[in-house]
């Protein structure tokens, strides 16, 4: 298997006509007689090839913005938009002295929850709407794209691909073109050949998405000023499985991409290090490394090579370490029986919406409740016909519930329980933590109930839990619970840091669609061999 390297940069045979406008131009946020038109657009959607495909109604039930939309919501106070657009559009208002001042062009910019291949009919149509309406705006000095890029298609391994290709065709050759990335994107040689720079996010949980936006505007404004972005990639035969991609100190991932900053100065514009999903199945897979100079291919090469064979050298700690369901339920127990033992929190990242997990799996709560664990609060539990069953009640009413009813996916097995319905909601509320702090959040109509001493927050609009806020809205004080277990793989973790030291917090080595035990699927397109399912010998001078 050979492993590519990928090395662009723009070509600009005139950027005269491009720079007419800039006559003063300081990046530390002041320009004067400038006027641009941008253009703002996005695809995200990060699939999981082994989970149902997905379509307009899943995009228009999480985010489908067209027009002005994109630019009220990206200048909204508590946004539901992608924080990137926010953070691209606050460095653009004070750059340029305004928003009158610069001319936003929003598109169409779409996100689906994670799921699987999006249908090709309805992709297609996308692209249509995007190339319309980009030829509608006409003149266009530049373009953000605000992108996942973990996305696969029924039709094509690559949708992400011909996003970034459709725009530049649309736009022309000359015409810059900025993006920022999920860290969990797989990215392919049209992405790499069709944009400028491409900017990945640094940490996991995403807490730094609207700094990348921040980021990207400035890099736009640097091409605008005549700077010419020289790219160099390499992807490695690394899969990393979930669990090991976190960002803080003391986890490789971290390390590494902490390591790759070290880099960016006067000649490195930045680095990016893109850990990839590996559900999306696909060729592209791998991590991959990209260092962007200002016209400097040596340096861009040499820097890559360095974290390469770093990320490499490293590649041992990559290997997941997972608690069994039979210690979890046993720790879950003895923290309810000994008051003086910290509380626990357990993560569920085999059934993680924010991976492509329905969210709504029993494994764990079956084996709590068999076992009687109680004050324990699990969230969120993704299951329409449950809270539909629940609103019909009433608040105060103790039914008899069939969890997933309606659910066809094999490993979201049906459970007969009764429960007291304790709170319904089909509010919005305005995170206070981690990932959704200051944003509005709308988990359809909620209802908590409690079964056994458990508190199930079942929602009707499917993610994972980012946060304490997905119990506190719903009038569950997370300070006062014992146990807790959320459907999520590593996000949830900055949304309850101020509750919970890491060495409380463990995950669960249990089945589902986001298993971080790579082993246990049917791989297809994954290049193989591939640490850590293979024993590989890889260096430098394997790469094309």
């Amino acid at each position: 298997m050979n492993y590519v390297v990928y090395e662009s940069s723009i070509t600009q045979s005139n950027l005269a006509p491009l720079l007419h406008v800039v006559t003063n131009h300081d990046l530390t946020g002041h320009c004067e007689n400038i006027m641009k038109n941008i253009a703002i657009c996005g695809f995200n959607l990060e699939s999981n090839r082994f989970a149902s495909p997905c379509d307009r109604q899943d995009f228009e039930e999480s985010m489908y913005l067209r027009g002005d939309e994109i630019t009220q919501q990206a200048r909204h106070k508590h946004p539901s938009i992608h924080l990137g657009v926010c953070g691209f559009y606050k460095v653009m208002d004070e750059t340029f002295g305004g928003p009158d001042n610069w001319i936003a062009r929003p598109s169409v910019l779409i996100s689906s929850q994670p799921a699987g291949a999006v249908k090709e009919d309805f992709f297609n149509e996308f692209l249509e709407e995007l190339k319309n309406d980009l030829q509608r705006i006409g003149q266009i000095d530049g373009v953000y794209i605000c992108e996942h890029g973990g996305a696969i298609a029924t039709h094509t391994h690559d949708p992400d691909g011909e996003v970034y290709s459709l725009v530049r065709k649309t736009v022309g050759a000359t015409v810059p073109i900025v993006t920022t990335l999920d860290l969990h994107a797989n990215v392919s040689e049209i992405m790499m050949s069709n944009a400028d720079i491409l900017i990945g996010y640094r940490t996991n949980p995403h807490v730094d998405v609207f700094e990348r936006g921040e980021e990207a505007a400035r890099l736009l404004l640097e091409i605008f000023d005549g700077v010419k972005p020289t790219k160099h990639r390499i992807r490695l035969p690394l899969v990393a499985p979930s669990v090991t991609q976190l960002t803080a100190p003391g986890h490789p991932y971290g390390d590494l991409i902490r390591l790759g900053q070290t880099y960016v100065d006067e000649a490195v514009m930045n680095v990016t290090i893109l850990a990839g999903f590996a559900w999306a199945d696909t060729p592209k897979n791998g991590m991959t490394i990209i260092v962007t100079t200002r016209d400097d291919a040596d340096r861009a090469k040499t820097v890559a090579v360095e974290l390469a064979e770093n990320a490499w050298a490293d590649r041992e700690r990559y290997r997941p370490a997972m608690m069994t369901l039979n210690d979890a339920t046993a720790l879950a127990l003895e923290v309810n029986k000994n008051p003086h033992l910290p509380a626990v929190l357990f993560a569920d990242p085999a059934d993680n919406p924010g991976g492509g997990g329905r969210g709504n799996t029993t494994t764990i709560l079956k084996s709590f409740l068999d076992a009687g664990v109680q004050n324990c609060a699990l969230t969120v539990f993704y299951d329409r016909a449950a809270v539909d069953a629940a609103f019909e009640s009433g608040e105060g009413a103790t039914i008899k519930l069939i969890l997933n009813s309606n659910e066809t996916s094999p490993l979201s097995d049906e459970l007969a329980v009764e429960a007291r319905v304790e709170k319904l909601s089909q509010d919005e509320f305005i995170g206070e933590y981690g990932m959704v702090a200051g944003k509005t959040v709308d988990t359809g109509r909620t209802a908590v109930v409690n079964v056994k001493g458990i508190q199930i927050v079942i929602i009707s609009k499917r993610q994972q839990c980012l946060s304490v806020d997905f119990l506190s809205a719903f009038g569950i004080d997370p300070n006062n619970c014992r146990v807790i277990v959320v459907k999520s793989r590593g996000h949830f973790r900055a949304g309850f840091k101020h509750i919970f030291e890491p060495n409380q917090i463990n995950e669960i080595d249990v089945p589902g669609l986001t298993s971080p035990n790579l082993s246990t699927f049917d791989w297809e397109y994954l290049p193989r061999p591939v640490f850590p399912l293979d024993d590989v010998t890889w260096s430098i001078d394997d790469v094309e």
